[in-house]
């Protein structure tokens, strides 16, 4: 029998044996790989659904096939339209009521507006249009203004019925407001009989006064309590009827003069 000790096993290489932190890093940047392709696919997604949705956005489906204009008397629809930027064919979607009505009020003749829509074809818009209160001469010019002294637009000739405005020291272009601007009130707050029978308000140093077509001077004083102090005046106007008066100052109302 042979006593030749059997050869030992030789170790494995070291390249052979497995590293676990190589391991470890690849199985990490397989990981990444799938996460990062989750998010391109995510990314796509969303990308394609913004552009349906973008698509419908703008697809004659959303699109605007009426504009109903309520509340006009000097406006026209076409220029609600063109103030307001919404025409038919627009699309619906991205339109922006606020911005809209924002715009519209900037027009000399808008005191308020809304734009709303209805769905899916829709816009409404309600103007509430300033009423023009008096005429004012300006440099070459005749003006229509409301009551808070606001120029609506430039006329050839003033409306019938209107009083003029005098003592006014500012005429500005339409949009904007005339100085002062008490005449301005007093006549917006003129009404019936009263505005009918005034041939024009003229601020004073001391005051606002209203000259009649017919009868005497109203010296209204301070542009406040308009409505309180035009029935005064009418209240002794009835009583004097009878009586010679130049004037009726009804600066305080609750105690009116006449003389």
């Amino acid at each position: 029998m042979s006593t030749r000790a059997r050869p030992r096993p030789r170790p494995a290489p070291a390249a052979a044996r497995a590293d676990p932190r190589r391991t470890r890093r690849a199985v990490s940047t397989r990981q990444v790989g799938r996460r990062r392709f989750r998010v391109l696919l995510l990314v796509g997604a969303v990308a394609l659904l913004a552009a349906v949705a973008w698509g419908v956005s703008v697809s004659p489906l959303l699109d605007v096939d009426h504009v109903r204009v309520r509340g006009l008397e000097h406006l026209t629809a076409a220029e609600v339209e063109s103030a307001a930027d919404v025409h038919p064919g627009d699309a619906i979607v991205w339109l922006d009521p606020d911005r809209a009505a924002r715009d519209l009020e900037a027009l000399p003749y808008v005191g308020r507006a809304s734009v709303t829509r209805a769905w899916p074809d829709t816009v409404r818009i309600t103007v509430h249009e300033r009423r023009p209160a008096a005429w004012v001469q300006g440099a070459g010019v005749k003006v229509l203004v409301d009551g808070s002294g606001r120029v609506l637009e430039t006329v050839d000739a003033p409306p019938a019925g209107l009083p003029q405005l005098l003592g006014t020291k500012v005429v500005p272009p339409a949009g904007a407001t005339i100085a002062p601007v008490d005449g301005a009130r007093v006549a917006g707050g003129l009404s019936g009989f009263a505005a009918a029978g005034t041939a024009s308000v003229e601020v004073t140093d001391h005051g606002v006064l209203l000259h009649l077509v017919a009868g005497p001077e109203i010296r209204m004083g301070e542009a406040t309590q308009i409505g309180v102090k035009v029935r005064a005046a009418l209240a002794v106007l009835g009583a004097a009827s009878d009586v010679p008066v130049q004037y009726v100052d009804v600066s305080v109302p609750t105690n009116p003069v006449a003389g």
